[in-house]
């Protein structure tokens, strides 16, 4: 079972290709030592891959497409989940500005600014 750190993680494509990553795995029959003597790389490398905790790089989602055969699947879904990372990045920030009840502004003044 893919790990998830709230309600807003399930459903996300980082979950989802966590969920597909296992499921292929676990549907070929191998074990997580033995995906990683055929991929060569870690066993719990590939383990955080497979609970979302961790996004690959595109060669190790290549690696798996080719492994189980998935034609780009895994790499367009890592595409997916990479768009959502770098969204996630600034959720924080959202958050605060939601809560915000003073907005500063600030202007450059001077000869710099007109330069």
């Amino acid at each position: 079972m893919v790990e998830k750190n709230s309600e807003e993680d399930e459903g996300s494509a980082r979950w989802v290709l966590a969920c597909e990553l296992r499921r292929l795995r676990e549907s070929s029959g191998r074990s997580l030592a033995q995906l990683s003597d055929e991929a060569t790389y870690d066993r719990t490398y590939l383990h955080r891959l497979e609970t979302g905790k961790r996004l690959s790089k595109l060669p190790v989602m290549e690696t798996l497409d080719r492994i189980y055969g998935t034609s780009g699947l895994l790499v367009r879904l890592w595409g997916l989940a990479r768009l959502d990372a770098f969204k996630d990045k600034y959720r924080e920030f959202m958050r605060y500005e939601a809560k915000a009840t003073i907005m500063q502004k600030y202007a450059m003044v001077g000869s710099a600014a007109a330069g």
